[in-house]
This record gives C-alpha cells, sequence and structure tokens, in this order.
C-alpha cells in the first residue's frame, strides 16, 4: 500500500461525487476517518491526497482541519499553508 493515500476495504477511496457506496459504508468511512485523526493513525499527507483528489471523506477531513483552526491548536491550514479555514467561523446568530 501506498502511504499518502488512504484506503478502505483494501482499496483506495471513490472520487465523492461518483462513487458505489451505500449509506452504510459512507458512514462507516466517515467514523473511520474520524477515529483514525483522534488515534493518530490518519496523516496529512493522508489528508492532502483525500481532499486534493476530491476523494469521498474530503468533507471529513475539512471539517476536522478546520475545527483545530478555530480551537487554535494549529496555526496554519496544512492543506493551503496560510490561516484560510473551508468555512467561515461560526457566529452567535448563525443557524
Amino acid at each position: 500500500m501506498n502511504e499518502d493515500k488512504y484506503y478502505y476495504n483494501g482499496e483506495p477511496l471513490q472520487l465523492s461525487y461518483n462513487n458505489n457506496y451505500c449509506m452504510a459504508d459512507k458512514i462507516e468511512i466517515v467514523r473511520k476517518i474520524e477515529d483514525d485523526f483522534k488515534n493518530g493513525m490518519l496523516s496529512w499527507t493522508q489528508m492532502y491526497w483525500i481532499i486534493d483528489n476530491a476523494k469521498f471523506g474530503s468533507y471529513t477531513c475539512q471539517r476536522i482541519i478546520d475545527k483545530l483552526l478555530f480551537e487554535g491548536k494549529i496555526k496554519l491550514n496544512p492543506i493551503t499553508l496560510d490561516k484560510r479555514t473551508f468555512n467561515t467561523i461560526p457566529k452567535p446568530f448563525d443557524l
């Protein structure tokens, strides 16, 4: 297996807009990405590969990075190498 790719069931992730994952697989992939990040098993190069190639789970990776930026745990976005976020900071009156 190549280190910078992220695998699900022994195969690289499929595209986010053109895949044949069922709903249970999609939920499992999202949970697996979150759990791997919490346990330190998801590297920045794997996250970059997922986001850059628009693979399924790219939104989850973007959400993880934004959360770390908003909490102040990292100062720069590791994908863009600046302070830009993928989403805006939630305001008190946002629905």
